[in-house]
């Protein structure tokens, strides 16, 4: 054999030899270098981002005025306190998203006129949403949407003279009348009465989703629930004969189209505003009470104007303004500037 040919086979051998013992090959895992050991395991226990975002608020309202021997005011102090809770549960995954919301607020209010605090303010509502963004147009797709809006505490009438309450059926037909003295309290409506539930289905838009400002609309097919007990609601007062007359609620179903805008936005890191309206049209009724045309409408409009004044307070001004024919034919509104506290507790 030439000597070519054995240093050939000896440089095979020793290649050979060269790859079977290197750590790539190695059946121990010991011999693992330690940067990659380090980097695996710390991948190991990174953990998986949530989906969920959720917050929890928890504030009050309060204000207070004094006048004593000022012309046109009643001597005394006048105040109101209330509380305020605000939660979130949100859930994102790719182009579907999960919305849900709740609201308690709850107001008492005392003045002059009155040895008595009186309920300025008594809402809860309830909301979940759940929606669909197109994959070619992100901001624009279906929704499906449940709501529920009631009070949580009874409430009454009171006033302070000596007043005839006069009672209407359903129809508005005067079934009963009595006169009652000065700062008596006449029950008119149970705890969670009436409970609104409202369901629609449709599409939305987000045509601007930006800090400054956001644009919100939704469209499509709506019920709206009603559910009354034997409660009554306040529908006048005739202030010369110091007369209050109470109409029956009745539980009632619709259904019909619904259309919802809203927009926020911030003037700057310090003010802030939001407005909603939506608008419900039933195309049927199962109610006696029929209505026509725009008295038909339920239309109900919120907007806030809000100066942060530190971290935890804030001064809010708010305006409602809502009409519900079957619970009230009339225009309820409600508007006033709060000093406003919260504390985040989740």
């Amino acid at each position: 054999m030439s000597r070519s040919c054995i240093a050939t086979r000896a440089l095979l051998c020793l290649i050979i030899g060269s790859l079977f013992s290197s750590s790539a090959f190695a059946a121990d895992p010991v011999v693992a270098p330690e940067k990659l050991r380090a980097v695996a395991l710390a991948k190991a226990a990174t953990p998986t981002a949530s989906k969920w975002s959720t917050k929890l608020t928890l504030g009050g309202t309060g204000s207070a005025n004094s006048s004593s021997h000022v012309v046109g005011a009643v001597d005394g102090t006048t105040m109101q306190l209330g509380l305020l809770l605000v939660g979130e549960a949100n859930h994102v995954s790719g182009r579907n998203e999960w919305k849900n919301a709740m609201k308690l607020q709850h107001a008492q209010t005392r003045t002059p006129l009155m040895d008595a605090w009186v309920k300025s303010a008594d809402n809860l509502e309830m909301q979940s949403t759940y929606l669909i963004r197109m994959k070619s147009i992100p901001w624009v797709g279906p929704f499906a949407r449940a709501k529920l809006q009631t009070q949580v505490l009874g409430s009454y009438d009171i006033r302070p003279g000596e007043s005839t309450i006069k009672y209407q059926d359903a129809a508005g037909k005067e079934t009963a009348s009595e006169t009652v003295a000065a700062e008596t309290q006449t029950a008119t409506t149970r705890a969670f009465e009436p409970l609104l539930i409202n369901a629609s289905a449709g599409f939305f838009a987000n045509p601007i989703e930006k800090k400054k400002l956001a644009v919100k609309l939704k469209a499509g097919a709506g019920s709206q629930h009603i559910i009354a007990r034997d409660g009554y609601a306040v529908t006048g007062y005739a202030k010369d004969t110091a007369t209050v007359t109470l109409k029956q609620l009745e539980t009632s179903t619709q259904a019909g189209a619904e259309f919802e805008l809203e927009a926020n936005g911030e003037v700057n890191s310090h003010v802030s505003w939001k407005a909603k309206s939506r608008f419900f049209y039933p195309l049927y009724s199962s109610s006696e009470q029929k209505f026509t045309g725009v008295d038909a409408l339920n239309t109900d409009v919120t907007a806030t104007l809000s100066v942060k004044l530190a971290k935890w307070a804030s001064l809010d001004y708010v305006f409602t303004l809502k009409r519900i024919p079957l619970v009230v034919d009339q225009w309820q509104m409600q508007h006033g500037l709060l000093l406003t506290t919260g504390f985040n507790l989740l």
